[in-house]
């Protein structure tokens, strides 16, 4: 009796397998190490039944890149879910951001590591099936941020088209500057990232200490770098 077909759902459940372990042998091994010959293996597959589901190893990397900001898009979102004050949605953003990617490395890496060849066939697209999802990404957490600067005082006023920043009006006094406040923006999220390569890279295990606690100490001391008002100058820290 022959198989019965897979269903939509069958088959999105088994990319989903595929993309999943994908991810797994370039966490061990690198992004360039990966075959489909290899990855068909290691699901107890044949590599013509892998070609059934991605027709080549670019389209991997192309679907499994958009699974990755699916998957941090849910991280994010649930990190910030319960919290309220805007420090404890930052750090909740952050944390899960960093959760994310220490959890899935492979999917991190193919997202803001992706490799040369790939960069340069997506650009020369005529629609880079990416771009929207990075878009996508950027575009909420930069709400994000400026959402919860205007909770901490901060008079953002709205962006006068898609691509550009929120302009900021009289906040001198209260440590932010127009001309820095995305700086610190960047600034903390540069940290972060490269606080990610340290605990992917095993470079914390050097210090005496547990990791996920350092992990959370790094990133809440990182925040004073854009709510500076909620610190030591702010009323309620004086009381």
């Amino acid at each position: 009796m022959p198989r019965q077909a897979f269903s939509a759902e069958e088959i999105i459940v088994q990319k989903q397998r595929i993309m999943d372990e994908a991810a797994q042998v370039m966490a061990s091994e690198g992004i360039s190490q990966l075959s489909m010959r290899a990855l068909a293996a290691s699901l107890n597959m044949t590599a013509a039944n892998l070609y059934n589901y991605f027709p080549s190893k670019r389209q991997l990397f192309i679907e499994t890149t958009q699974r990755g900001y699916e998957l941090i898009d849910n991280y994010t979102k649930e990190g910030v879910t319960h919290a309220e004050e805007p420090r404890e949605k930052l750090a909740g953003f952050l944390k899960s951001a960093v959760r994310f990617a220490h959890d899935w490395t492979g999917y991190w890496e193919l997202m803001v590591h992706p490799p040369l060849q790939l960069r340069e066939d997506l650009a020369s697209d005529e629609g880079d099936l990416t771009s929207d999802l990075r878009q996508r990404t950027s575009d909420r957490m930069i709400n994000l941020f400026a959402t919860l600067l205007s909770r901490s005082g901060v008079s953002l006023t709205p962006p006068s088209s898609h691509s550009s920043m929120p302009g900021i009006d009289g906040i001198a006094e209260q440590g932010f500057g127009p001309d820095t406040i995305w700086v610190r923006v960047i600034t903390l999220l540069t940290n972060t990232h490269g606080l990610i390569d340290l605990y992917n890279h095993k470079m914390l295990d050097g210090f005496d200490v547990d990791v996920p606690p350092l992990i959370d100490a790094l990133i809440d001391s990182s925040i004073d770098i854009l709510l500076p008002a909620l610190n030591a100058s702010s009323p309620e820290a004086s009381q």
